[in-house]
């Protein structure tokens, strides 16, 4: 896992990224039953939030420092430092793992040992991401034009490992043996604070102390004003989570 990816970039993940719905939460309760979840990779907690709002006992793994100083403020789970090839959780103990936007920093193969070894039997995993959904969304086009003008890493998709699509057909027909899909529309509201903050949470984006940050943010901004109406965005995305066992 590349855990230093998002140092730095705490504060801005937990104020600005996308939440996850409630329906969600409900599919994999009904989907699972179980009694325990780990989540893997929990950032600053986004979701785990949400997790903790079933009757599960639930564990946070996140190897990053910035990330995890704020997941350690949620009460009533268990946080640990590890990644998420090397968990350190205990032999067959828990029911469902869950990597919500965090699957495609993995190892996929260390990770789906690592997953086989702490499940019980029948466990599942969650990979979960909230996607952009570019159609009829001008503002995201335009974001990601300015961001690939700026920001020398930039990627789109499963942080240029696959395209959406292709990471749709390796979860489907690759590694899983079987699957069950769940997607909503999770669209988000933004002004342009957020708007801006939730460009600089991402992996690819400049910092304050990097070459162009000034015009990077002033183009963020112009592209904000370009669509805005009433002072707000509305950002396209889609949620959509791949269940499967092994």
């Amino acid at each position: 896992m590349n855990e230093e990816k998002f140092t730095g970039r705490a504060d801005l993940y937990e104020r600005f990224r996308p939440g996850y719905p409630n329906k969600l939460i409900d599919f994999l309760f009904e989907k699972t039953k179980c009694e325990r979840v780990a989540d893997i990779g929990a950032g600053t907690g986004k979701f785990t939030r949400c997790l903790i709002k079933k009757p599960w006992s639930v564990t946070a793994v996140e190897p990053n420092a910035d990330m995890r100083a704020i997941l350690e403020r949620i009460s009533g789970i268990k946080v640990i430092d590890a990644p998420a090839e090397n968990t350190g959780l205990a032999d067959n103990s828990v029911g469902l793992v869950t990597a919500a936007q965090a699957f495609h920093w993995f190892d996929e193969d260390k990770f789906k040992t690592e997953c086989r070894r702490i499940l019980i039997k029948g466990g599942k995993v969650a990979i979960i991401f909230n996607e952009r959904d570019y159609e009829d969304c001008e503002i995201s086009k335009e974001r990601d034009s300015v961001c690939q003008k700026f920001c020398g890493a930039f990627h789109s998709g499963h942080i240029g490992k696959r395209t959406s699509e292709q990471g749709d057909l390796f979860l489907r027909n690759e590694y899983f043996s079987s699957l069950e899909y769940f997607c909503c529309e999770n669209n988000l509201e933004a002004d342009c604070g957020s708007f801006v903050g939730d460009t600089l949470s991402r992996s690819y984006a400049l910092k304050k102390n990097d070459k162009n940050y000034g015009a990077f943010v002033e183009e963020l901004k112009q592209a904000f004003s370009k669509y805005s109406q009433n002072g707000k965005v509305t950002i396209k995305y889609k949620t959509k989570c791949y269940l499967g066992t092994f």
